[in-house]
């Protein structure tokens, strides 16, 4: 079963001539999904969130969440996911401290005695806040106040997991202890987790799927690797080699997967050597036929250089096409 089944979702806020928040947005996740939720500012991805965890409801269209249905069972879908916001640190009380605020959202999660200290005593570690445990939410920085927010939805171990911007305000020690929580969470604990974040680097590394919204329609959705190869962007893989330059010539775009053009020179620096600049729309498949190419003709690699296709150049393309002329 599909942990997010969803046809045709609609949401329109009151404003004369706005355009829907979202469109007719179709979406189909699998158990273990890491979906990267990306787009723009006013995109919808917010909103998009919170049909999803049942805190918003769509003014039309039709779905399943866990198998709860979006219209009738919203109530369900909020007791069987978590969603940490940018404002989620709003639920924090000042008047308690970073531990005790966890021992007093356990029982909301259905966390208690042993069970509840040894979670609490694990978040605490894995998210850098241990050393913290008896400090007061006043006294924390924005960034360990995020941190805090997260720990407190962590606590329950649901299955579908919501992380809008979650490394927000963090510092770079923080936004690693997250990141590798978050890769846990999915490889070790089998979570599905759908993530929203300006940070391509951040996307490319932890999600297995991507979907770009914009103007409140999913303009590209599938497999990340597959969205930055379908778009076909070219960019360049560099070698500097030394052997038979005859030999050399031979090779063709044919031999290399994702290649379009070819092209010899020899560089100035280095009279004996021959740079080979291959175009492709394939930097990772290129690159593994070259060297394979290389070790089989005996050459010797003096220097390999690839400009990869990132997410931020798929991004910037998608967004470019579905702009207005």
């Amino acid at each position: 079963m599909a942990i997010v089944d969803i046809q045709g979702i609609k949401k329109q806020y009151p404003g004369v001539g706005r355009e829907p928040a979202l469109d007719r947005i179709d979406l189909r996740l699998e158990p273990g999904t890491v979906l990267g939720l990306l787009g723009p500012n006013g995109a919808g991805k917010t909103t998009f969130i919170k049909i999803l965890a049942g805190l918003l409801v769509p003014d039309a269209g039709r779905g399943t969440v866990l198998g709860y249905d979006l219209w009738r069972q919203a109530a369900e879908i909020r007791a069987h996911v978590s969603l940490v916001a940018p404002t989620a640190d709003v639920g924090i009380d000042n008047n308690l401290t970073v531990r005790q605020n966890l021992v007093f959202w356990a029982p909301v999660y259905g966390l208690y005695g042993k069970a509840a200290r040894q979670r609490i005593v694990e978040l605490l570690e894995r998210l850098g806040l241990a050393d913290k445990a008896d400090a007061w939410p006043m006294h924390l920085s924005a960034g360990q106040r995020q941190r805090l927010a997260l720990a407190r939805s962590l606590l329950a171990e649901t299955p579908l997991l919501f992380l809008d911007e979650p490394t927000n305000k963090l510092d770079r020690e923080g936004t690693q202890a997250v990141r590798e929580l978050i890769a846990e969470l999915n490889i070790e604990r089998g979570v599905t987790i759908v993530l929203t974040t300006h940070v391509m680097e951040e996307a490319e590394e932890l999600c297995t799927e991507i979907a770009i919204l914009q103007h409140g329609q999913i303009r590209q959705h599938g497999p990340t690797y597959d969205v930055i190869a379908s778009l076909g962007i070219v960019r360049p893989v560099q070698l500097i080699l030394q052997g038979d330059p005859e030999a050399m010539s031979s090779l063709a775009t044919r031999d290399l997967m994702g290649a379009v053009k070819l092209e010899w020179a020899q560089p100035e620096w280095a009279p004996g050597d021959k740079e080979l600049t291959v175009w492709t729309r394939d930097t990772r498949g290129t690159t593994a036929d070259l060297l394979a190419w290389v070790m089989r003709h005996g050459y010797r690699l003096v220097r390999i250089q690839s400009a990869r296709v990132t997410l931020d150049d798929v991004f910037r393309q998608v967004l470019d096409a579905g702009r207005p002329n």
